[in-house]
């Protein structure tokens, strides 16, 4: 079973954001959204660790919605599930073709948008209560630069957003660990890429913000942790 290797790191990381914002309750029911990428995969493990080893009682569920409309093969992710012993469920939907056809000019956000849609009409129609997202630390804090920069807004990812449309919880466990932890992890536990690859991932503002965070990092190898200290004392403020 994956979740018998997960590091400690991660373990501490995933519990602390989940109390610390009360994301999963007695007798939830969530739906994670898998992309097949690290993030998602961990996201899951570390969940159903939880799952076993918390005195909550809730149930996990695992599904992704395919923007290849049908191209990918999930056989991979599903065996993935069925380790864990999660109930698996593969949903296709043209999204790449979509932004072909309307040449977005945001591909990124505008995937991420009808993903994180379907998924939660799909989790009101199927009676889960929370929706678990694999975004962590590094996408916050990129989110926070693209905004303040490019919109003028001080505003970034949450740990536990209500979605009133859908009646539901978005809640992202992995948000208080920085990518390099998830990357060290996926690695120490020969975790593979399952997901379909995306045609526009390449050339696009959040890979550039990106960038510049990692050279920030460089003379600020602890700035990530700060910024985590800032956003609880702010815009996470419980």
């Amino acid at each position: 079973m994956w979740m018998f290797d997960l590091p400690e790191k991660i373990k501490r990381g995933v519990g602390e954001a989940v109390c610390a914002y009360s994301m999963i309750e007695e007798g939830d029911n969530v739906l994670v959204g898998l992309s097949g990428g690290k993030d998602s995969s961990l996201l899951l493990i570390a969940l159903k660790h939880l799952q076993r080893v918390s005195p909550i009682r809730f149930n996990i569920e695992a599904m992704i919605v395919d923007p290849t409309g049908g191209q990918f093969d999930p056989a991979g992710l599903k065996e993935f599930c069925e380790s864990l012993d999660v109930p698996f469920t593969h949903y296709a939907y043209p999204i790449f073709e979509i932004i072909k056809i309307r040449r977005e000019k945001s591909p990124c956000s505008f995937c991420a948008n009808m993903r994180r849609g379907i998924l939660s009409g799909i989790a009101k129609d199927r009676g889960f209560r929370k929706i678990a997202l694999g975004h962590h630390l590094t996408d916050a804090t990129v989110t926070l630069m693209l905004n303040i920069f490019f919109s003028g807004r001080l505003h970034t990812l949450q740990p536990k957003t209500w979605q009133s449309r859908t009646q539901t919880w978005v809640i992202r466990p992995l948000i208080f660990l920085p990518e390099e932890t998830l990357i060290s992890a996926a690695s120490e536990m020969d975790l593979p890429e399952r997901g379909p690859k995306c045609p526009y991932g390449d050339d696009t503002k959040r890979k550039r913000i990106n960038e510049i965070l990692k050279n920030i990092l460089e003379e600020a190898p602890q700035g990530e942790y700060s910024t985590l200290r800032a956003l609880r004392k702010t815009l996470w403020a419980t």
